[in-house]
C-alpha cells in the first residue's frame, strides 16, 4: 500500500465521526482548514473549525494571544477551550478572528494557548471526550511549523511551538501544512529538507489538493478574515505562477504545489521540532517566550511588543 493511502486508512479507522481542525498559528490559519475539512467530510466526519486566539496587531492591538477570560459571548467548555460565535468580542470593540470566522462556520472552537501546552492539551482532550471527537488536525499556513526555529526567515515560531507541543500530548493527532512556503518564513529548500526528514521517520501520511468549491468558500471567508499566507494558494489555484511579495517584503513561491496540504503525524513533527520540546512544560505563554528568547529566537510576541512601544505603522507589521 502506497504511503499516500495512510491518511485514508487512518480516517477509515477513526470515522465516521467528528473532527476538530484548527488553525495552529492564529489569525488567518483558520482559512487553511477548509480543504482538510472538505476531505474529512468525504469520510463522513462532522467537522469543527477552530483557531488559537491570537490576532495580528491590526485587529487586536494588545501584544500576544488572548486568554478565554478576556473573551465575551463564548460558550466555555473548560479553561482552554470555548465555542465562539459572531457576537464574541475582546472588550467591547475588538472583534477577533474567531468571531469573524464564525460568520461563515456558525461556530468556531476558540483555543487558549496562554496557559501552556499541557493545559491546552488537557482542554482539547476534554472537548474531544464531551463532543465525541476522534480526529484532531492542526493546520499551518506556509509550513513554518516544520522549522527548527533557527532558519533566518522564521518570524512566528511561538504559536506553532505551543500548538505543536500540545498536540504531542494528544494521541494520533496530525499536523497539516497548507500553502508550501506561502508565509515566506522558510525557503523552498528548507521545507523540502524538513519534509524529507519526516519521510525518513515515517511521519508523512499523505497529501490532498484543494478543490474549486474550497477556493470559492475560502475567497468568501477572506472578506472577513485577514490573511496573506492563505491567499497565496487561492491565486495558485487560478493558475498564477512565479514569485510574489507579501508583508515586510517577503518573497513567497506561487506554484501549483501551493494548493496542496501535506499531513504528518504530530508526534513526528514534534520529535523534529526543538522549540516545541523546549517549551512543552511551560505554564504560560510568557515562560514559553522567555525560553525561546534565551535560545536566541525572536518571536512574534516580541515583535508585537516592539511595535506597540515604537509605533511602527500597521502596514509594516508582520
Amino acid at each position: 500500500m502506497g504511503i499516500w493511502m495512510e491518511i485514508i486508512e487512518f480516517l477509515k479507522e477513526k470515522g465516521p465521526g467528528k473532527a476538530l481542525v484548527f488553525g495552529m498559528g492564529g489569525g488567518g490559519d483558520i482559512i487553511a482548514t477548509v480543504p482538510t475539512a472538505s476531505f474529512l467530510k468525504e469520510f463522513g466526519f462532522e467537522v469543527f473549525h477552530g483557531s488559537i486566539v491570537w490576532d495580528r496587531y491590526i485587529i487586536d492591538s494588545k501584544p500576544g494571544p488572548r486568554s478565554l477570560e478576556e473573551l465575551t459571548q463564548i460558550d466555555r467548555i473548560n479553561e482552554t477551550v470555548a465555542i465562539a460565535c459572531e457576537k464574541t468580542r475582546i472588550s467591547e470593540d475588538v472583534k477577533p478572528t474567531v468571531a469573524r470566522a464564525a460568520e461563515h462556520f456558525e461556530k468556531v472552537i476558540a483555543l487558549d494557548i496562554t496557559k501552556g501546552p499541557e493545559r491546552l492539551a488537557e482542554g482539547i482532550k476534554d472537548f474531544m471526550s464531551r463532543y465525541g471527537v476522534s480526529v484532531v488536525i492542526a493546520v499551518d499556513s506556509g509550513g513554518d511549523v516544520l522549522a527548527s526555529g533557527f532558519e533566518s526567515g522564521v518570524r512566528s515560531p511561538l504559536a506553532d511551538a505551543v500548538s505543536l507541543a500540545a498536540l504531542s500530548r494528544i494521541r494520533d493527532s496530525l499536523v497539516g501544512v497548507f500553502g508550501f512556503g506561502s508565509d515566506g518564513e522558510l525557503r523552498i529548500e528548507e521545507i523540502l529538507i524538513q519534509i524529507s526528514e519526516l519521510l525518513k521517520i515515517g511521519a508523512f501520511v499523505g497529501c490532498i489538493a484543494m478543490g474549486r468549491k474550497d477556493c470559492m468558500m475560502m475567497e468568501n471567508i477572506t472578506k472577513d478574515v485577514t490573511t496573506e499566507a492563505s491567499m497565496i494558494p487561492l491565486r495558485a489555484f487560478k493558475g498564477e505562477m512565479g514569485f510574489t511579495k507579501i508583508r515586510m517584503g517577503r518573497t513567497v513561491p506561487l506554484f501549483p504545489i501551493s494548493i496542496l496540504t501535506f499531513f504528518f503525524r504530530a508526534d513526528g513533527v514534534f520529535e523534529k521540532n526543538r522549540l516545541a520540546k523546549e517549551i512543552l512544560k511551560t505554564r504560560n505563554i510568557h515562560e514559553a517566550r522567555e525560553i525561546l528568547n534565551r535560545m536566541g529566537i525572536f518571536t512574534e510576541m516580541d515583535f508585537e511588543y516592539m511595535i506597540s512601544r515604537k509605533g511602527i505603522p500597521w502596514d509594516e507589521q508582520e
